[in-house]
């Protein structure tokens, strides 16, 4: 079971969120808008072009399940950067890592000086970051006040922002959802394909969920998960069964109020739009 496993570097720090409604308009097309284009790799991972300090023409994922942005450790070598060693969260431990600052990091409009970015060797965490330079993550992303991915033409939109600051960066891009009655909140994952929910979290509940069938065993990485299928589940729109897969979380105080993470191909959308501003979710 192929997946992107970086999105799991960045530890959250807080998780906001609002609804998620349904939508059916199309990107703005005022004179404010700009777009850039995009490759999709593996059905699911967004691929752009993008400048970290002098080098041009950089291959970053689009990962809105990162916080910080990252470079792998090739790019910051060759920018010779001064690197300092820290902890980094890779999903349900700390890690050793590094981070560094870019003196310039863009991708199409979006751009950002003096920038803390976290470096890693990409390739010691998927198969997907062999020919990728580094992450995109909310830091950069935020410094627009919408952002619309349009997969039916691999179009990225991005709306400047209307007070010229960006927004503060959250931990994660939260959303509701409603399992079998019960509120949940997961965060927005464009670098994952699947829903991933907190199977630990879940058997804490008053109420069991309900499966249907009998579970798969997956494997993430070096990490195990049960793929179920879960009836009863209202995303944005009508109830109806989805498949999801559960795994166990980390400590709860590092993650706070936060049962997973929504994988946007899950969603099978033509378009989704992220509004930073008022932290809400449209797709269709």
């Amino acid at each position: 079971m192929c997946r992107w496993m970086v999105w799991v570097i960045v530890a959250i720090s807080s998780v906001t969120g609002g609804p998620v409604r349904p939508q059916e308009q199309e990107p703005s097309d005022s004179e404010t808008a700009r777009a850039i284009s995009f490759d999709l790799a593996s059905d699911f991972l967004v691929v752009v072009e993008g400048q970290a300090g002098s080098l041009r023409g950089l291959k970053f994922i689009v990962d809105t399940g990162a916080t910080r942005s990252v470079i792998d450790r090739k790019v910051a070598a060759r920018l010779r950067l001064k690197r300092h060693s820290g902890r980094i969260m890779n999903f349900d431990r700390y890690i050793p890592g590094e981070w560094a600052e870019v003196p310039e990091l863009r991708m199409g409009p979006l751009r950002a000086q003096d920038i803390r970015v976290t470096v890693v060797n990409l390739a010691e965490y998927s198969e997907f970051a062999k020919s990728i330079d580094g992450i995109i993550g909310l830091d950069l992303l935020t410094r627009s006040e919408k952002f619309t991915i349009d997969y039916a033409n691999k179009r990225l939109y991005f709306e400047p922002l209307a007070s010229g600051t960006h927004h503060p960066v959250p931990g994660c891009f939260v959303v509701p959802i409603v399992v079998q009655g019960f509120a949940m909140r997961l965060g927005v994952d464009t670098g994952s394909s699947d829903i991933l929910l907190y199977g630990d979290r879940l058997k804490k509940r008053p109420v069991k969920v309900r499966t249907e069938g009998e579970p798969k065993t997956v494997m993430m990485g070096r990490l195990k998960g049960e793929q179920v299928t879960l009836p009863g589940v209202r995303i944005g729109g009508r109830e109806e069964a989805i498949t999801a897969v559960m795994i166990d979380g980390n400590d709860e105080r590092i993650m706070a109020g936060l049962d997973g993470y929504l994988g946007v191909a899950s969603l099978h959308a033509k378009r989704i739009e992220f509004d930073f501003a008022r932290m809400l979710l449209h797709w269709e």
